[in-house]
């Protein structure tokens, strides 16, 4: 019986191997990365504040001027990039089944951790104002959909501190606003605060270098010799396409 075509050739796991140890900068830690977080763009002055006499939208704008807005984006110490999830349902056939999708994918929720929570309030009440602006603290009036939703960056960064790759997480509103815990016994301690965020999906983000579109012309970009552009040069054809 004649043997498959494609399991002829040198492996190519081999160079994939080699490559990497000449780039090891390349590998992602979970360390290094930067969350970018932007309340809602209809802030200051909206009508329908004013009319709800809602407190919120300027709470937000001075905290945008105080430098809140950028604190709290820095004292993110932990968050999940977040994955997504297809569900499907089986088909039947003569013979094994198959997976079919059946629609878009669901986009969970993320916790992200605050480390550093000033004694002032401003980070939690950051997060307060932002939650009033989809429900009037004052009246309950439950505000448009677009003037409390929001955008999340999370960047990947390198050993450089260089944006590498992102989500950014679209329509996004902080779902819960987690406890913070007191205790006398915990003198040395410095406050955290978990916030929940709920959003409607994301969209990658390409940092500050541009994701190639083919494999070989990002191989180049990254290798600089002659040496290295020769082991280019035996890459299986199926992936120069």
């Amino acid at each position: 019986m004649a043997l498959n075509k494609s399991l002829t050739g040198a492996a190519f796991g081999i160079l994939n191997e080699f490559l990497s140890i000449l780039h090891d900068d390349g590998y992602a830690r979970p360390s290094r990365f930067e969350v970018v977080i932007k309340p809602p763009k209809r802030i200051a002055g909206t009508a329908a504040a004013a009319q709800m006499n809602n407190p919120a939208p300027f709470q937000l704008d001075e905290f945008a001027g105080d430098g809140t807005t950028r604190h709290v984006s820095m004292k993110c110490s932990a968050i999940t990039m977040p994955g997504r999830t297809f569900t499907a349902v089986g088909q039947e056939h003569y013979g094994p089944n198959r997976q079919m999708i059946t629609g878009a994918p669901d986009f969970g929720d993320i916790t992200a951790k605050f480390q550093m929570v000033g004694s002032n309030g401003n980070d939690i009440k950051y997060f307060h104002a932002w939650q009033d602006m989809a429900v009037n603290a004052f009246d309950f009036t439950v505000g448009y959909y677009d003037d409390y939703v929001g955008e999340i960056d999370i960047y990947l960064l390198d050993e450089k501190d260089q944006r590498k790759f992102g989500l950014r997480l679209e329509e996004a509103f902080p779902k819960v606003i987690g406890d913070v815990s007191l205790s006398m016994d915990a003198a040395a301690s410095i406050v955290d605060l978990d916030v929940t965020f709920m959003y409607r999906k994301w969209q990658p983000l390409e940092g500050n270098s541009n994701i190639p579109k083919r494999i070989t012309q990002g191989l180049f970009d990254l290798l600089g010799n002659t040496v290295e552009r020769k082991l280019l040069s035996r890459m299986p054809k199926i992936l120069k396409l």
